[in-house]
């Protein structure tokens, strides 16, 4: 399958309409969806790619399959924005979202504890 085909499954039965959904792109991946908000039709994303599919395009496929899927109108759980808060360190993750058209909306002071430490969180932003 390449990254242009590239299909998103959750599991037999597992909807969004539970708050959280996890959706599997494998053996490439998966993505979150969380924090779900039916009535304003938002939620967060996360992204998590196997170490030898990274750099390679799959992630950023992935985001694609889920906005392709999540975008339809007549979907029940049809979205109209998708948010990710991401460490203000990783700058792989942020220049991923940044190329998938997503823009900074938020910047979070001392927003998670990492090695004993407090460090900042940029949330990125994207209406569907």
């Amino acid at each position: 399958m390449g990254k242009d085909k590239l299909t998103l499954v959750a599991e037999e039965g597992a909807s969004l309409s539970s708050g959280s959904l996890r959706l599997y792109a494998l053996p490439y991946g998966c993505v979150d969806l969380y924090n779900y908000d039916p009535v304003n039709h938002r939620a967060a994303v996360g992204i998590m790619v196997a170490t030898e599919y990274r750099r390679q395009g799959y992630a950023l496929a992935m985001l694609k399959a889920l906005e392709n899927l999540y975008a339809e109108p007549l979907h029940e759980t049809a979205l109209h924005t998708l948010y990710a808060d991401i460490a203000a360190t990783n700058t792989a993750s942020l220049a991923l979202f940044a190329k998938a058209g997503y823009t900074q909306c938020g910047h979070f002071k001392e927003w998670l504890e990492y090695d004993s430490h407090y460090i900042d969180t940029i949330r990125m932003q994207k209406i569907l």
